[in-house]
């Protein structure tokens, strides 16, 4: 299915993780204006990629086990404003860690770990979703590998594996510095945690709070706002 965003075009029919709100929270909310250099990791149709170099002059590298997944981003990067500043890599983050020659500033994942969901019935979703592919524990080894003093690793979780991403994350000198809270409707508990990730323990890390729709069923006004420089909405009660 092809989606058409303010500056690029994204199509995912052969990617394993297909375009959801997920991907449009943690490209919208992260901060890439000063990076350099950026690694999307589990990349599928490379729609973060995309918002990341749309947001920033940064080189950014593209990473997918699932060859699909990295062809078709590579097609959508191939036709998009930015192509000569994004590199997709059919490879493992543990394979990456060896084999690239520079460190990031900045290191963003939607990534495939859910463990306590069910397991889903496809080969790709398998693949996109848990930790048969990348554990919580690779993930924070091989990131730590990839960055620097001053790097930062930003992620969306649902929220019980945010808190256990977050111990994780302590043992090796990573804490929270931002994190937002995300619930699907203001009755319902949050159901997502967005959390940026640096080798600095603040006291107090930027705590914020979003709600997708309204009681309404259409996009709350801060949705709309985080997302207006990527998104076209047209409004339809859900």
């Amino acid at each position: 299915m092809s989606f058409s965003f303010r500056q690029f075009l994204v199509e995912d029919s052969r990617s394993a993780m297909k375009i959801g709100t997920d991907a449009m929270l943690l490209g919208s909310w992260v901060k890439a204006g000063s990076a350099e250099s950026i690694l999307d990791i589990g990349t599928g149709c490379g729609v973060i990629a995309l918002m990341m170099a749309q947001s920033s002059a940064a080189t950014i590298d593209a990473i997918d086990i699932h060859k699909p997944s990295a062809d078709e981003a590579a097609f959508n990067i191939s036709k998009c404003p930015w192509s000569e500043r994004i590199r997709v890599w059919c490879r493992s983050l543990e394979d990456h860690a060896l084999l690239a020659k520079n460190k990031y500033d900045l290191i963003i994942s939607n990534p495939p770990f859910f463990t306590n969901s069910l397991k889903p019935a496809s080969t790709e979703k398998l693949i996109a979703k848990h930790e048969h592919a990348l554990s919580p524990s690779e993930l924070l080894r091989y990131s730590t590998v990839l960055m620097h003093s001053s790097s930062s690793l930003c992620l969306i979780l649902p929220v019980e594996e945010g808190k256990k991403f977050t111990l994780l994350a302590s043992e090796v000198g990573l804490y929270p510095f931002r994190r937002l809270t995300v619930r699907p409707v203001p009755l319902k508990p949050p159901h997502r945690s967005l959390i940026e990730f640096r080798f600095l323990n603040v006291q107090e890390p930027e705590n914020d709070e979003l709600v997708i729709h309204g009681p309404d069923g259409l996009f709350s006004e801060k949705y709309l706002s985080l997302t207006q420089n990527f998104h076209r909405f047209n409004q339809k009660k859900s």
